[in-house]
């Protein structure tokens, strides 16, 4: 996990193990404006991962601001295949090389 102001780049797997430590470090970053989280490289997402993501978009939500999901293609199929496409609070952004983190 990379992060700075505004954005944050995840990989690997979400869950149980990771979960909790990836939430504390969202919820810190979540602000004014978009929080833009670069999940390209992220290959796995279980219940905790997805509870998260719920929890994280109702706090932005709350402030009055969006999670932005740059997916990558396995997250974006769990998501579908789960119903969570449309968390409040969390928007799906598709792939572009322009994206925080982009792999160029």
């Amino acid at each position: 996990m990379v992060w700075s102001a505004g954005w944050i780049m995840v990989s690997g797997a979400i869950d149980v193990a990771g979960a909790p430590v990836l939430e504390r470090r969202m919820r810190a970053l979540v602000g004014p404006g978009e929080l833009a989280v670069d999940c390209r490289s992220v290959t796995f997402l279980d219940v905790a991962g997805l509870r998260m993501l719920a929890g994280l978009g109702l706090l932005a939500r709350a402030g009055g601001t969006t999670v932005c999901l740059h997916c990558s293609p396995e997250m974006t199929e769990i998501l579908t295949l789960c119903g969570v496409r449309g968390l409040p609070g969390v928007a799906l952004r598709p792939e572009s090389d322009d994206s925080p983190g982009s792999r160029r």
